[in-house]
């Protein structure tokens, strides 16, 4: 037990430094001359002069767009360096700046529930619809794209459900805060929001690391503004994600989860969630194998090399279909 408890410390320490590094690594890139990148970009896209299937498949998801289009009140490379210096433009700017004639091109940064006019880049857009306007980038990457190394088997860990978050005051119907006054104090549901200040303190816990929370079979996963922030660690760790039907997608392109297979949907009044962790307690094998398909498809996002191709592959499609006006 001493053991486990050593490797589930080494790993919350192993999520705060991957920040730091995430911080020195983009900052340094900022210093480097644009040529670095054109050369990489280059050196990429000489090394797959023809696109495998599965990678053609991810590029033709992340970016719709097969037609030339006008923009109007477009950015350039001149006006993105003054930017910002958020999480999104350090994860955009490696992959613009490695075409140096990139003149027209929009943004969207930050949680993006709805379908922009013009065709942009984006973080999330909605799965549903005509979304060929929203180019998926990997952006929020430090928050949004956090994988974990399981120590614990499925069968070893507390029979229960475990969800921490946040509350967002600032949408109109806050499913979180349903789920909380339904569930709170239930048997086998270990669950509460973590906002500081005088926020429904009757539901607030304690913060539960990621490493902490690998002790429970049933992980929740749960959209707020946008994405939910846990699915992709969840999806990579050795217990069952539960999660409603998604409605957004990111670079992870959760519209292709299906339930089921890759996690256990829950009904949108949550009515089914107690039923569900019975079912999955007299199924241990039936959650095992959804778990082995979440770790399956989780390991396309590991080839960090891939993972640059196919953004400059993104970014370049979107230039090439870029028109003047």
């Amino acid at each position: 037990m001493g053991l486990i408890k050593k490797i589930f410390r080494s790993l919350d320490r192993r999520q705060k430094n991957s920040r730091v590094a995430y911080y020195a690594k983009a900052y340094g890139k900022l210093i480097l001359p644009d040529r670095f990148f054109q050369h990489k970009a280059e050196r990429l896209l000489f090394q797959y002069p023809v696109i495998p299937p599965d990678l053609q498949g991810r590029l033709d998801y992340y970016c719709k767009l097969v037609a030339p289009f006008n923009l109007t009140g477009s950015t350039t490379l001149t006006d993105i360096r003054s930017h910002p210096r958020t999480t999104y433009f350090l994860d955009f700017y490696p992959f613009i700046r490695a075409f140096p004639d990139a003149q027209r091109f929009n943004t969207l940064f930050g949680d993006v529930t709805t379908i922009p006019k013009q065709p942009s880049f984006v973080k999330s857009r909605p799965i549903e619809g005509d979304n060929k306007n929203s180019v998926l980038m990997k952006l929020g990457s430090v928050r949004h794209f956090t994988f974990v190394k399981d120590p614990l088997d499925f069968r070893k860990k507390h029979s229960a459900l475990v969800w921490r978050g946040r509350l967002h005051p600032a949408i109109t119907k806050e499913r979180r805060l349903d789920f909380l006054r339904e569930f709170t104090g239930k048997p086998r549901l270990d669950i509460g929001h973590i906002n500081r200040g005088n926020v429904f303190p009757e539901f607030r816990r304690e913060r539960l690391s990621i490493p902490d929370q690998l002790n429970f079979k049933y992980i929740l996963s749960l959209e707020g503004v946008d994405v939910a922030t846990n699915l992709k660690w969840i999806m990579s760790s050795n217990s069952l994600c539960f999660s409603q039907r998604l409605k957004f997608e990111t670079w992870y392109m959760e519209g292709r989860l299906q339930p089921g297979v890759h996690y256990v949907e829950i009904a949108d009044d949550f009515s089914d969630v107690e039923q569900k962790i019975d079912y999955y307690e007299n199924h241990p094998s039936e959650a095992e194998q959804i778990i082995a398909n979440a770790n399956a498809y989780t390991q396309q996002f590991f080839n960090q090399e891939v993972e640059d191709l196919l953004s400059y592959l993104v970014v370049k499609r979107y230039l090439e279909l870029s028109t003047p006006v």
